[in-house]
């Protein structure tokens, strides 16, 4: 139980220390159409925002947008972390939890993949494909993973009911 509570505390942190840039990303997107971008070098998941076209004022929004999308996993999290604490493991609520983490994972890393694609294909003039493990590909196996968990826990669960009814 001890290690669930350090893993809590952690992810209580990173939800403390994300709140303020909320703000700020909510804030910089509605700043960016009446603000002039050229002298600010922005840089987001490695993708350098350092044009002042209306493609990069799109794809610096995405960004922040798809930040917002992990922010709301990471709240999900937190409510499961708090199930678990409970020792509430098999209920509906974090079966549906651990879908909504995982759809929100899922389409983060395909928006990121996606933007970092044409930014490279934009700014860099310069398409190339590379093999190996990057981030994006991460976050999409986390989302994918996930999805397994809530249908591994969907079954555990009904195998739970079953045996609760079995003398």
């Amino acid at each position: 139980m001890r290690k669930i509570n350090i893993l809590k505390a952690i992810v209580d942190l990173l939800w403390f220390f994300s709140m303020p840039i909320i703000l700020l990303i909510v804030g910089f997107s509605i700043a960016i159409f009446f603000a002039d971008l050229g002298d600010l070098n922005v840089k987001i998941n490695s993708v350098n925002f350092n044009n002042n076209t209306l493609l990069s004022k799109i794809l610096l929004i995405i960004s922040g947008l798809n930040y917002l999308l992990i922010i709301a996993a990471l709240y999900f999290f937190r409510k499961v972390l708090n199930f678990f604490i409970r020792v509430k493991i098999f209920e509906e609520t974090v079966i549906l939890y651990f879908k909504k983490i995982g759809n929100l994972l899922s389409v983060s890393g395909i928006i990121s993949l996606t933007i970092s694609m044409v930014s490279k294909a934009y700014f860099e003039q310069k398409i190339a494909l590379e093999f190996g493990l990057n981030q994006h590909l991460v976050i999409i196996c986390l989302g994918l993973f996930f999805l397994v968990l809530s249908e591994v826990f969907k079954i555990a669960k009904h195998q739970k009911q079953e045996n609760d009814l079995t003398i």
